[in-house]
């Protein structure tokens, strides 16, 4: 009886160890879930979907790429943008021409440790909404006027490739900043008004070698 017990118990036990041997296995198949390493990394890819609207120059997305000694950088970056114009002319009876004017535009800079990226500062929408108008019946009393308000609201995404050479070996730093240009008339209805938007956008890193 004695034996029986001592034998059952070691079968206890080496169960035990077999199933803490297995999880081990297991665990040790499992890939740990987290970011590649930087210094390993090929590429590198950032999004976002928060509408800014009127953006005034911040960082939109940033990244970070490791570079060997004659490692370039090539950057493309990816956004929807919106544009609101909303203009107000009013023409009076027998007087001139008038006009109003609404602007609204957004454009995106890269810089690579603080250093901007080739081409610059780039447009990525830009309208200009001008109405005019006169006034020139005869058929009607002197104080009589007419008025037009015209609103556009348009929605577009655009692709622009941005590119910094010898940046030398290391990882370096790549920010986004778009900021908008908003000059709204100032007779027009305050709703829904000028604006600007920066939409759903996306940052692709890449090293990359120009002949």
């Amino acid at each position: 009886m004695m034996q029986l017990k001592k034998t059952l118990s070691a079968l206890g036990v080496s169960r035990t160890l077999s199933l803490l041997a297995a999880v081990g296995m297991l665990l040790w198949a499992v890939t740990p879930a987290h970011a590649q390493n930087v210094a390993s990394q090929k590429a590198y890819f950032g999004s976002g979907v928060t509408e800014i609207l009127n953006p005034n120059g911040g960082v939109v997305l940033s990244g970070y790429m490791k570079t060997s000694s004659v490692g370039d950088l090539m950057i493309g970056f990816s956004m929807e943008c919106a544009l609101w114009t909303s203009t107000s002319t009013t023409a009076t009876k027998g007087g001139a021409k008038t006009t109003s004017t609404a602007r609204a535009a957004v454009n995106a800079t890269v810089y690579v440790d603080g250093v901007q990226a080739e081409p610059g500062q780039v447009v990525y929408c830009d309208r200009q909404q001008t109405v005019s108008l006169q006034f020139s019946s005869l058929t009607v009393e002197v104080t009589d006027a007419i008025t037009l308000d015209l609103f556009l609201r348009t929605k577009n995404a655009n692709h622009f490739n941005f590119y910094r050479n010898n940046v030398g070996s290391g990882v370096h730093y790549v920010e986004v900043k778009v900021d908008s240009l908003v000059s709204p008339d100032p007779n027009a209805p305050a709703d829904p008004g000028t604006r600007a938007v920066a939409g759903k956008r996306s940052l692709v890193i890449e090293e990359y070698n120009n002949p």
